[in-house]
């Protein structure tokens, strides 16, 4: 029996799609708009749909599915090879279909309500944070006209900068009081934020056993369970590592293989907060070792290794270790022990 599969180049306000029998050939396009396309989903029969992972994607699978259709949603990268010369909607659509009978193609997981919400959190407080900088930066830029310097770091550099307002020129004393206030208001709001992830940590249990691993917090915890939706789909700790971005890109062709730095693909985020944590915990077992405490194995490793090579490799290379033994954790369903 041939079943029906549908492209979809998902828009804000238009959508493209087409219609085939087993992706096999298209029988059908059509444009809609939001409202139609909406209307489309709950008059068509169950069918195979096929989307980017991309903005509203999720939203969108969701729904469908409620509706009892079969949702595949597929990474733009690896769709974009069977768009045929130009690129339109049209032939975005075409390409997903194309796409859908690749089966070495291995589809995105469709997020729940709550991760989303979860990973929204974490954009929100990466915003705030990168706001806060702007702020701070452009406050120590300013005051430096003035011959004025101020120590780095971000603590009590509000508190330092009012001692200084009366320094300054009257006009821009007024100004630059209203960017400390918002540098103040940014501090306070990333703490609420982080307050209510730690609330949300506390009430999950894969977060609280996440945590048990060497160098991962509450930030990384909870960002893993919002953008891993199972971890079931990674076979072994290296391909979650690679996932991540975390494992040597190669570079080879014959009898010559080339592995050069991390290939850095994958998600920016979780990366950047894992190699985050692994510097903290290498920075950890450093102190712990200048005091003469006892090592277990990985913080021995890591130090052992600190010895030949420099920080920041070693820090890549802890991160990627943890990253295997986050997957351990998260796939067996144990707490980390040495």
């Amino acid at each position: 029996m041939q079943s029906t599969t549908i492209g979809i180049d998902l828009a804000k306000s238009v959508f493209q799609l087409s219609v085939g029998r087993n992706a096999t050939k298209i029988d059908q396009r059509l444009r809609l708009t939001r409202s139609q396309f909406e209307r489309f989903l709950a008059q068509q029969p169950h069918a195979q749909l096929v989307m980017e992972a991309c903005a509203t994607s999720h939203h969108w699978a969701r729904l469908a599915s409620s509706q009892g259709h079969h949702v595949t949603l597929l990474h733009p990268a690896y769709v974009r090879p069977y768009v045929k010369r130009n690129k339109t909607d049209a032939a975005d659509a075409d390409a997903l279909l194309k796409a859908s009978q690749d089966r070495d193609l291995k589809p995105v997981p469709v997020k729940t309500v709550d991760q989303q919400a979860l990973q929204a959190l974490h954009r929100i407080r990466q915003q705030w944070i990168g706001t806060r900088t702007q702020r701070i930066n452009l406050a120590r830029s300013i005051v430096a006209e003035f011959g004025i310097p101020l120590p780095r770091g971000t603590r009590e550099i509000t508190a330092r900068l009012e001692a200084h307002l009366e320094t300054l020129p009257q006009g821009l004393a007024a100004s630059l009081a209203i960017v400390i206030n918002e540098i103040r208001d940014l501090k306070e709001k990333i703490s609420q934020l982080d307050k209510q992830l730690g609330e949300i940590a506390r009430r999950d249990p894969i977060t609280q056993r996440l945590m048990t691993v060497p160098g991962i917090g509450v930030i990384t915890a909870t960002a893993m369970i919002a953008s891993v939706p199972d971890i079931h789909r990674f076979a072994k700790g290296r391909q979650f590592s690679s996932w991540l971005g975390l494992t040597p890109r190669e570079s080879s062709s014959g009898h010559r293989q080339h592995l050069g730095s991390i290939s850095k693909q994958g998600n920016i985020y979780l990366r950047t907060l894992l190699i985050h944590g692994a510097r903290s915990a290498l920075l950890a077992a450093q102190r712990k070792a200048s005091a003469g405490k006892s090592l277990d194995s990985l913080e021995q490793w890591a130090v052992t290794l600190k010895q030949h090579r420099h920080h920041n490799i070693v820090a890549v290379a802890l991160a990627n270790k943890l990253a295997r033994i986050t997957w351990a954790v998260w796939h067996k369903e144990a707490d980390y022990h040495v």
